[in-house]
């Protein structure tokens, strides 16, 4: 390509989600910030989160209580200090959004919470019902574009970053709208791209979310780990092949039941019932539907007050009523769908990488926070925290360096769109048949040798548009497919069906450009 440009910023920013544009914010106040997305703003898995943001808001409550909560549902592995910041600060993060005046529901004036799945207390936020992500990224954003210190740059795909062989010094993308390359030169980047449960056949996240985040770092040389912790939200709505979408947690916290297809109600006998946490959830249902013959299971509110659900979830009522379900008859058929990602580039708990200069925060970093199972509604909580530590740590270094980048070449062929697709959905489908809810030896094993087939039929040169893109997505897969056959137990939303038991000692696989054929495993 011919047409390219450079720019230089005080922060970069890569994704748009409530990491991205919270970061984004909270730059402006010390300097200029750069944001890149690869489509548009509100094209993220923050817009489309139904759940809320768990935070401890009065006395009835406490940070121990949702503290153990959140180790409780990571099963042994959460990072305890990493979660003492988020239960704490994510309360004053969460106080300082009301008071900039963000819409949270309220009732008799104050707001309400709602209780899902593994929290102990009522704690959780919602906005517009289960259209909290749609109301915080439109929240976010009119905040964002009204700093005219912050540039947004949207159809931007970041395929490069940067840096001087010390530390990372910007990125280099490519804006397919314009067809021109663009590099932008800067101190601190902050990646927030996101998760990977996209790679999936069947997620509640947009089709963006593919682990970009995660090559791009692994290429410059940060570290990945606990890529295979991939949550499965147990109630996306079931329509066959066809997209799915989620059905919040908080309507279970209302009163929702789970029945199977002959009508038992499956997760009665579960101490907590249909409330316990996802991965007990999402492994039932699973069960379940191995022993019939239909794929999903039925989410009955028929006993509700349907008039106050429509009022409490207007949009999600809606939709599914659009897909022709009456309420107060057999249910919402529902099944598990690639949901969250736990794992991604390892962080410490100012959102450092092991990059000089290159942060992250949100769902593509793995802070330890959520161990082997995150607890409902701790994620938008995660991406406000980890945001302003971020740029409470960029902000203090040398913001006059980071001008050594330079464009890489780069080549579009457009014959090759067809070629990624057809892969796209290769990778889901093996992703899916052997690295879903439930793996074994035999399976995963069988996907790894499949995804090697496909990498070694990449036959473009390295520079190529979709080469990156396709060795990008094939790597990450090949990750998770690895540190689950590495896994020997079954652990959260990890679950083996040759090593069902949860093992006394447990290790974290770790990914680093030089030593990948050999995985690094830590005692955790």
């Amino acid at each position: 390509m011919n047409s390219s440009n450079t720019s230089i910023t005080d922060f970069l920013i890569i994704g748009s989600g409530a990491a991205g544009l919270h970061a984004a914010w909270h730059a402006s106040k010390y300097g200029n910030v750069t944001l890149i997305t690869k489509s548009s703003l509100e094209v993220s898995s923050s817009y489309w989160a139904q759940g809320g943001i768990a935070a401890v808001l009065n006395d009835q409550d406490s940070y121990e209580s949702h503290k153990n909560d959140t180790l409780e549902a990571g099963r042994g592995i959460c990072n305890q200090q990493a979660v003492d910041i988020l239960v704490q600060e994510g309360a004053h993060r969460v106080q300082e959004l009301i008071e900039l005046g963000m819409p949270f529901d309220t009732k008799n004036g104050s707001i309400e919470l709602g209780l899902e799945g593994g929290h102990s207390n009522r704690r959780v936020l919602h906005a517009n019902g289960a259209a909290t992500g749609k109301a915080l990224i439109e929240f976010f954003t009119d905040l964002v574009q009204k700093q005219s210190n912050i540039e947004i740059i949207e159809y931007a795909f970041a395929y490069k970053l940067c840096t001087d062989g010390e530390r990372c010094t910007g990125a280099s993308a490519y804006l397919y709208q314009k067809k021109q390359l663009l590099t932008v030169q800067s101190p601190v980047t902050i990646l927030a791209t996101g998760g990977y449960s996209g790679l999936y056949q069947r997620s509640t996240n947009p089709h963006t979310s593919t682990g970009d985040g995660l090559w791009l770092g692994y290429n410059a040389g940060a570290t990945l780990c606990d890529l295979e912790f991939v949550q499965f939200h147990p109630t996306a709505f079931y329509a066959g092949d066809e997209p799915t979408f989620l059905i919040s947690e908080a309507v279970r916290g209302e009163g929702a039941r789970l029945y199977n297809e002959i009508g038992e109600r499956f997760m009665a006998e579960h101490p907590r019932q249909e409330l316990a946490p996802r991965d007990v959830v999402s492994q039932e249902i699973f069960r379940q539907v191995q022993h019939q013959e239909t794929g999903h299971v039925y989410l009955d509110v028929s006993h509700l007050n349907i008039d106050k659900l429509r009022n409490h979830f207007p949009t999600l009522i809606r939709r599914i009523e659009e897909q022709g379900i009456d309420l107060q008859d057999k249910g919402i058929p529902v099944a598990p769908a690639a949901h969250y990602c736990i794992g991604g580039i390892e962080t410490d708990l100012h959102a450092r990488t092991s990059i000089e200069g290159l942060y992250a925060c949100g769902e593509v970093a793995a802070t330890g926070i959520h161990g082997a199972n995150r607890l409902a509604s701790n994620s938008l909580l995660e991406c406000l925290v980890f945001s302003k530590r971020a740029v409470d740590v960029a902000k203090e270094q040398d913001l006059s360096g980071g001008q050594q980048s330079l464009s890489m070449e780069f080549e579009i062929d457009d014959e090759q769109e067809t070629s990624f697709i057809e892969l796209q959905q290769q990778v889901a489908e093996l992703l899916s048949r052997y690295v879903g809810i439930k793996r074994s030896r035999e399976g995963l094993k069988k996907a790894l040798k499949k995804l090697e087939v496909l990498e070694a039929q990449l036959s473009t040169v390295g520079k190529e548009y979709y080469y990156l893109r396709s060795k990008g997505l094939i790597q990450i897969a090949k990750f998770i497919s690895r540190s689950a056959l590495a896994r020997e137990e079954s652990r959260g939303v990890h679950t083996r069906s040759d090593f069902p038991e949860l093992q006394t000692s447990s290790v974290s696989i770790h990914y680093q450009k030089e030593n990948v054929e050999n995985p690094v495993s830590r005692s955790i």
